[in-house]
């Protein structure tokens, strides 16, 4: 199948401006825990980057959109490994710049590509607590590939992430461990979201 092919039928790849690497995002606004957070005074979701700026172009909209229609097909994670496989030479990948896991199936497809991929290592953000929890129960730590890195985002400015055994966390705080502020707000060559060596990352509030 042609590349532009799997760009038609997944909404293709996104590119970060701060990521090593490419990633794959969804609207915002079909985030399930995250936009109930935006309506509460400093929770990490009150001031979503993926709410404003570039996010609410018609192009970058119409492109998240058919991203979140791709992933129920039932062909999305033969589609995305081809894609993914093709186009990224980092080694390095990003689920969800914008938006979250929407379902049991979702994250089940997610691992599949994965573990499909593994020589690839994964990062997955989220604030799903109680699907990760269901996970978790229901097929154990030793279910998540050594190349998927999750980690369960902080709810409040300040707070701890909740911690579930198998993930691993991040927070937004006033002061972070992010080299990116410091450096053109890119990565560079810091991987340590990737990194399953470390357990939280902290992110600087912006």
């Amino acid at each position: 199948m042609k590349l532009s092919e799997l760009h038609s039928l997944t909404g293709g790849l996104s590119k970060p401006s701060k990521m090593p690497c490419h990633g794959y995002s969804i609207p915002a606004s079909a985030c399930k825990t995250g936009s109930k957070l935006r309506a509460i005074p400093n929770s990490t979701c009150s001031s979503c980057y993926a709410c404003k700026g570039r996010y609410t172009f018609a192009n970058v909209q119409d492109a998240l959109h058919r991203r979140l229609d791709s992933i129920t097909q039932s062909d999305w994670v033969d589609w995305m490994v081809t894609l993914i496989g093709r186009k990224e030479k980092s080694g390095y990948f990003r689920w969800h710049d914008s938006g979250d896991l929407q379902s049991m199936d979702h994250l089940q497809d997610i691992i599949e590509i994965a573990n499909r991929l593994p020589d690839i290592r994964f990062w997955i953000p989220t604030r799903e607590v109680g699907l990760m929890r269901q996970f978790i129960r229901e097929y154990g730590p030793q279910a998540i590939p050594e190349n998927l890195t999750i980690r369960v985002s902080a709810t409040m400015v300040g707070g701890d992430a909740v911690s579930i055994e198998g993930c691993h966390e991040s927070r937004v705080d006033t002061q972070g461990t992010c080299p990116a502020p410091k450096q053109g707000n890119v990565c560079g060559d810091c991987r340590a979201c990737w990194d399953k060596s470390v357990q939280t990352v902290t992110y600087s509030l912006h």
